[in-house]
């Protein structure tokens, strides 16, 4: 069992001072075998709960259980973790095998202390094969690396050195090592981050397949939004040190919990305008939309008169004028091949933002300074309290 709880986590730097805590209010379960992915802007939090659970950090306060066993007193090498680094932490001095060896030696060997194995086995090895010292165990060693090779395509780069790779062949060295060790529990720090994106591209798939092979539960670390709704069973965005909501990629899209939530899974982000509920329409100078019968109950269960709208780009398309519909200026066009993006520079609101951005069909032709109108998809407008933030 490779379940990993978490609970009423408290991380600082400077206890007994005003200096707000780096992690406050962590409670968050993976089951065994999930696909964990924490993600959220740089300095919230995320790699320092990961080094917390990798033992690597001293908590504050609060308990972190792997499988049956609260492993806050174990030191890294006694919590059945596997870690991957962002800077892949490669030992430059040894070749891919024995990189990949390296915490399968560390284990020791029965009847020799690890140290001693080693010693014998590494003075040995550039002596012709017979004299060599072999044990039983550097056999299985040696089974496992190629077995693990094999599995990430990297059975030709056995005998380079770190230097002589590229960094997605480092990547794999990286990986290779954190699987052969068969933990109970892999810890990835954005891995992907100094790879170029067709290589990220590549590689993300690689690990999702991996993960789902080995089976083993993998707690993984990004800022990029599109690792994390492409790669986790569930996705625990952090923002302030605090987790915002934790749910699977397509809840946390489709129902975000809080403004904060909505504008930083979705790309481009979400639209938000202020708007004056007159139930059971929302208005704002020249604009008025007519709700939903379930939306209007719910805002005016909220009983505030002013509210968010939040609308993402994918649900505003080009219209014919109309007092429903955003009017304004195109003041920039992103053409992507299979979608268009554009930024139009509203006009007859009060208070809103300058500008909202829409996705529209590419064989749709608009020009820079074009007059044009967007209609909302109704069925997919989002409310927030602009007091409390929350979604209504």
């Amino acid at each position: 069992m490779a379940r990993v709880l978490l609970e009423n986590i408290y991380k600082t730097y400077a206890p007994g001072t005003d200096t707000p805590p780096v992690l406050r209010q962590i409670d968050l379960s993976i089951a065994d075998g999930e696909f964990m992915v924490l993600v959220g802007p740089s300095g919230c939090g995320k790699s320092t709960l990961l080094r917390s659970i990798a033992g690597l950090e001293q908590l504050t306060a609060g308990t972190i259980s792997i499988g049956d066993r609260v492993v806050n007193d174990l030191p890294p090498k006694d919590r059945d973790i596997a870690m991957v680094f962002q800077s892949y932490a490669l030992y430059p001095h040894l070749r891919v095998y024995d990189n990949i060896a390296f915490g399968l030696r560390r284990r020791g060997l029965a009847g020799l202390p690890a140290i001693g194995q080693n010693f014998l086995v590494e003075t040995t090895r550039s002596l012709p094969k017979a004299l060599r010292y072999e044990t039983d165990r550097e056999r299985q060693i040696k089974q496992q690396v190629y077995k693990v090779a094999e599995m990430l395509q990297i059975e030709g780069l056995l005998q380079r050195l770190p230097k002589q790779l590229s960094g997605g062949q480092k990547q794999r060295v990286a990986l290779g090592r954190a699987i052969a060790r068969d933990a109970q529990v892999f810890l990835m720090d954005e891995p992907l981050s100094n790879l170029d994106a067709k290589l990220r591209a590549e590689t993300r798939s690689q690990i999702v397949r991996l993960q789902r092979q080995l089976g083993k539960t993998t707690i993984y670390v990004t800022h990029d939004q599109t690792e994390a709704m492409t790669m986790g069973d569930r996705i625990a965005v952090m923002y302030g040190g605090q987790i915002q909501q934790v749910a699977s990629p397509l809840e946390i899209y489709h129902h975000p919990v809080n403004t904060f939530v909505a504008q930083f899974i979705g790309s481009p982000p979400m639209n938000f305008v202020p708007v004056r509920a007159d139930l059971p329409a929302l208005t704002n100078g020249d604009l008025r939309v007519t709700l939903s019968d379930s939306i209007a109950q719910a805002a005016q269960k909220n009983g505030s008169r002013n509210l968010l709208l939040g609308i993402r780009p994918e649900h505003l398309e080009l219209a014919d004028p109309n007092p429903a519909h955003f009017h304004g200026r195109v003041e920039l066009i992103e053409a992507l091949g299979t979608d268009t993006f554009i930024t139009v520079q509203l006009a007859g609101l009060q208070d809103a933002p300058s500008s909202i951005q829409a996705r529209i069909s590419p064989e749709q032709t608009v020009k820079n300074g074009q007059e044009v109108s967007l209609s909302l998809a109704a069925d997919k407008i989002h409310l927030f309290d602009p007091q409390t933030t929350l979604a209504i």
